[in-house]
């Protein structure tokens, strides 16, 4: 969610918490997690990928610790770095000597790419003050920066450095000159006295008016160009010339891009760009052109843009030949390129109908393709996993087909050599990572396409992402984290029956005292009338079992199974705080399983969450986990909206944090960003509010699903929780209001300058918001409610 300036702080009310000096320290319980740890530990960048050599003997990441003394950001540090970069370092592990050392010659340093021989990684700095492109020569043991010319970064990765087959050449998306050159949005300039300072908005057939007010692309494609408006540019990786393939004016306009795999074709993804404005979507245009320079060649137009990784998915490059494969109109597309340009494109395995936006990698010998089939949206989110996977001959013969059994997991992921080929160690099977209902965790899974069997090669509640092997079938790389394990590096056997750790992210993490998870189901009500069981996760402190009937806070985010974070260390962060600050000072904390109606469709959200959850609750008490005299609820941003929502049709719970919530849908349906942009709109409509029309079609229902409209039926006490810079602050004001002219019992911290996410807040900031969560539940679920 993007942010909007912060207002100027008000006066002191009663009831009102304006952002002070830190609380006083409440007593700690031993082992307790420490306040400034839980904001200062170094961690994996959330968008990343491994970069590990062909020979498989180096791994380069990226972590960061978050820094001090920078003010928060929205997206982009002003000098055009994202904000998720700053303190970030790029670390690089031999394991011949097992040593790891630092590449980083300063600054911030992000997104590392080896070349084919890996003796060089590329990978971007901004320690000359913008974000640039460096190479570590390893043999050499130095950085140096190649050219001096910024880089147009992006949020997501799919933006590193691409090296030619040869390694003589990089690849890069260069900022473009004008005003786009700076993902940040810049300040109007001061008009002088005598200029009026006017923006205007054009809708309608206004907005077809050409007049020297128009602005020259709506606000959404406007951010969009900010963001992701590149030039393709070619860099000599020996002197760092620079030749600009693809002008920023070019069309497709460039965002990223690839390389062919004889180097002579660079593709790329164009900016995204705007579709309705209700359906939360949008699409990309894939094009050619020659490395040595030339025109460019459209491929496809209105690719869609995938969840996720939005640059990564939607098309590949064959292993060994100039040929591409891309995902549009739920059919696999194939191009041959030739000397003259592409191809036709011609449709893969027709009869194999609908393909699941997922998996479009090439076998180990790239005889054939491996797609996901039977795509099914069982999310709701309009992300359909498959259901099946198929392998398509290139060569025109029938494709070989096999199910993926619900009951051994549904898809997650498919394991990879590399970005184009799958991980095949015996050349034939297929191994998936799927998420296993009937464990509550995560399996490895291999199939063999010749019979459809499956043979499970690894089950637990833990983390498993980022599998790749490099380049080589011989072992594979990933993240592996758990309830007690930090998140690291391991490399793991071809049969997963070992795995041996790379890295040590955070050592400070090790030596904690952590709790335990338990599992367990319910049966509850969905919106649609059927019932069906419902997975929930209960963390306990340490030492703590079944039948110590503890003081409890529930978290959860409406239109998810939240309980998916037992597999993180402490639980995850679902008040974008560490849980393990709850559960370390001996609550437990219920990860609840919040499954809603389609996030496109009209929904009654508010009534939908609360009967789902209040069946876990009482289980979870049943059970003997939980004391329900002393349950707490809590959620952040969506999270924070269905917290003030449940709280209005239930009086079960002693106290509630909402952080970052939205509370009123209609009134909030017309806010603008600070840009001009109608986010609200296609939230509201066709996203999580899941209103499914405007307010002027159907306000009841907006009215009966926001909780500044249902306030008076609210008495929980309320910590609501809001950063002035978050994009709906106001609603945090609104509700706060409501209930204090209602005279019902609510507190409001509002902290000056912040955004949306706490976990992003300045330290000082961020420790003063986790105190006053942790105290209030203390305050209000230390001692049993008296039932007569």
């Amino acid at each position: 969610m993007r942010c909007l300036p912060g207002s100027a702080l008000r006066p002191i009310v009663p009831g009102f918490l304006l952002v002070t000096p830190l609380l006083a320290q409440s007593p700690e319980p031993a082992g307790a997690l420490p306040y400034d740890l839980a904001f200062d530990r170094r961690e994996l960048l959330w968008s990343t990928s491994l970069a590990i050599t062909a020979d498989g003997r180096r791994v380069a990441w990226e972590a960061r610790r978050p820094p001090t003394g920078l003010p928060p950001a929205e997206r982009y540090l002003p000098n055009g770095t994202p904000a998720a970069s700053a303190g970030a370092k790029v670390y690089v592990a031999d394991l011949t000597t097992n040593r790891t050392v630092e590449v980083c010659s300063g600054g911030n340093c992000w997104r590392p790419s080896w070349s084919p021989d890996g003796k060089r990684l590329a990978f971007y700095s901004d320690a000359g003050g913008q974000p640039e492109l460096w190479v570590h020569d390893v043999e050499a043991g130095r950085a140096r920066k190649l050219v001096a010319q910024p880089i147009k970064a992006k949020l997501w990765i799919g933006d590193q450095a691409q090296w030619s087959p040869s390694g003589d050449m990089l690849y890069v998306p260069l900022a473009p000159s004008g005003v786009y050159r700076v993902s940040v949005l810049q300040p109007a300039p001061k008009p002088a006295s005598d200029s009026a300072a006017v923006t205007v908005l054009r809708s309608g057939r206004e907005a077809a008016v050409a007049s020297r007010d128009s602005a020259p692309a709506s606000p959404l494609m406007a951010h969009f160009l900010r963001e992701n408006l590149a030039q393709v540019a070619a860099v000599d990786a020996r002197t760092g010339k620079l030749t600009v393939l693809v002008p920023s004016e070019a069309t497709p306009k460039p965002s990223v891009m690839r390389v062919s795999p004889s180097g002579r074709w660079i593709s790329y993804l164009s900016v995204f760009k705007e579709q309705a404005v209700t359906s939360q979507a949008s699409a990309m245009d894939l094009a050619v052109v020659p490395a040595s320079g030339g025109p460019v060649r459209l491929i496809a137009a209105d690719v869609p843009t995938l969840e996720g990784e939005y640059h990564r998915l939607n098309y590949n490059w064959h292993p060994t030949d100039d040929r591409l494969v891309y995902f549009k109109d739920k059919r696999i597309w194939l191009v041959e390129m030739a000397a003259a340009g592409p191809s036709q494109p011609r449709v893969l395995a027709e009869s194999l109908g609908d393909i699941a936006p997922t998996v479009y990698l090439f076998t180990r010998d790239g005889r054939a393709l491996v797609v996901g089939t039977d795509p099914k949206d069982d999310r709701g989110y309009g992300d359909a996993r498959p259901h099946g996977i198929a392998l398509v001959p290139l060569d025109g013969s029938a494709p070989t087909r096999f199910a993926i059994d619900d009951s051994i997991g549904i898809y997650r992921d498919v394991l990879k050599a590399d970005d184009r080929t799958i991980w095949q160690p015996d050349g034939q099977s297929v191994t998936l990572l799927l998420d296993a209902p009937a464990s509550g965790g995560k399996a490895v899974v291999r199939f063999d396409p010749r019979d459809g069997s499956s043979t499970v090669l690894w089950k637990g509640v833990a983390r498993l992402d980022r599998l790749t092997g490099g380049g080589s079938h011989d072992a594979i790389f990933g993240v592996y984290e758990e309830l007690r394990t930090p998140p690291d590096i391991y490399r793991f056997a071809p049969d997963f029956s070992a795995r041996e750790r790379i890295s040590h992210i955070e050592p400070r993490l090790e030596g904690l005292n952590l709790g335990s998870v338990e599992l367990f189901e319910t049966i509850v009500p969905f919106h649609d009338g059927s019932l069906g069981a419902v997975r929930t996760a209960v963390l306990l402190p340490p030492g703590a079992k079944r039948g110590d009937k503890l003081p409890a806070v529930v978290l959860m985010y409406p239109g998810s199974d939240v309980s998916r974070a037992a597999e993180e260390l402490g639980g995850g962060s679902q008040l974008s705080i560490p849980t393990m600050l709850l559960t370390s000072r001996g609550f437990a904390v219920v990860l609840a399983n919040l499954t809603l109606g389609p996030n496109r469709e009209a929904g009654n959200p508010a009534q939908e969450m609360t009967d789902v959850l209040l069946p876990q609750v009482y289980r979870a008490a049943e059970l003997g986990y939980i004391d329900i005299s002393r349950v707490g609820i809590g959620g952040q941003s969506f999270g924070g909206f269905g917290t003030a929502a449940i709280i209005s049709r239930t009086n079960l719970f002693r106290a509630a944090v909402a952080v970052s919530g939205i509370y009123d849908l209609p009134g909030t349906y017309g806010h603008h960003d600070k840009s001009g942009g109608s986010f609200w709109i296609g939230w509201n409509e066709g996203g999580q509010a899941r209103m499914g029309t405007h307010p002027w079609a159907n306000l009841r229902r907006y009215l009966d699903n926001s909780p500044y409209y249902q306030a008076d039926k609210i008495f929980t006490p309320l910590l609501i929780v809001h950063g002035t810079d978050d994009l709906a602050y106001h609603d945090g004001q609104k509700l706060f209001t409501a209930l204090r002219r209602l005279e019902r019992p609510a507190q409001f911290a509002s902290y000056a300058g912040q955004g949306h996410v706490i976990s992003e807040w300045t330290r000082p900031n961020a420790i003063d918001a986790a105190r006053r969560i942790v105290d209030f539940y203390r305050t209000h679920l230390s001692q049993p409610h008296p039932i007569p």
